[in-house]
């Protein structure tokens, strides 16, 4: 039974709406699908919705939330999180309005560079509620100032590149308490591309409760060694295909039916204790 905890919408910076998904998953036959946008839980809804037509398909609401630790940036999935919880909503509300506000002073400095870009283009591109750096880099590609989005990051949207704005980031803490306080169960995103290696064991300390261990990043090797290193810190373990619709990797990745059985027990557990 194939499953994919880790899928992003156009509500973030996915390329797919949420019923899209939801008929994706159904047609490559999946069992579970996890709507994990950045920092929004906006397109969930819209997910179930969908997924009533479908009652083999279950559709677990989470959240990546983007975080800063030690000069890097460091991603926190949530799963089954309480995603109609006024107190998550409110905080989510908050870093939104931050992103908004990022990526307006982005396009100001490309503008200073001569390069013709509004924030309407950039906010027709996303085709949703939440902008980023993605956004802006395919209206550059639209537009002609760059050849492909890989080529906006590295001449104008990376760290230390002149149309770059530092991203207000929650600490993992923050991210993880968060997480907890609407009900969910936070766990460490592709862990495999973490540059500091010894960031990952800081972070377990700091409350996680599970690790990703299938991702698109992770060969044979580093899967075996996060299911090893999930063992030894007794911690959940997820996977997902990180799908954003582009290339449509939706479910191919071998995460077992298994993961979710015990996320969905564990969260079980934390209700009734």
């Amino acid at each position: 039974m194939k499953i994919d905890l880790h899928i992003h919408t156009n509500f973030s910076d996915g390329k797919l709406t949420p019923e899209e998904i939801v008929d994706k998953a159904i047609e490559f036959k999946l069992k579970a699908i996890a709507i994990t946008d950045h920092d929004t839980v906006d397109g969930i809804k819209f997910a179930i919705d969908k997924a009533r037509f479908y009652p083999f398909l279950e559709v677990v609401p989470g959240i990546e939330i983007n975080t800063d630790f030690e000069e890097e940036e460091i991603h926190i999935l949530g799963y089954y999180i309480d995603y109609q919880k006024p107190f998550l909503q409110e905080n989510l509300r908050e870093l939104q309005k931050k992103r908004e506000n990022r990526i307006k002073d982005m396009v100001e400095k490309l503008n200073k560079l001569k390069i013709d870009i509004k924030i309407e283009e950039v906010e027709k591109e996303a085709e949703g509620p939440s902008i980023g750096r993605p956004h802006v880099a395919r209206v550059l590609v639209k537009k002609g100032y760059v050849s492909c989005v890989e080529e906006a990051f590295s001449f104008y949207l990376d760290r230390g590149k002149p149309a770059y704005v530092p991203r207000y980031k929650l600490s993992p803490e923050e991210a993880i308490e968060l997480i907890k306080k609407s009900g969910g169960v936070p766990v460490l995103a592709h862990p495999g591309l973490i540059k500091n290696k010894e960031s990952i064991i800081k972070i377990i300390f700091k409350g996680i409760q599970g690790i990703e261990v299938y991702h698109k990043e992770h060969n044979e090797e580093a899967v075996r060694f996060f299911m090893e290193l999930a063992k030894e810190y007794n911690l959940l373990m997820t996977g997902g295909s990180d799908c954003h619709g582009e290339p449509l990797i939706l479910g191919s990745l071998p995460v077992p039916y298994d993961f979710l059985l015990k996320l969905k027990e564990y969260v079980y557990h934390k209700i009734i204790s």
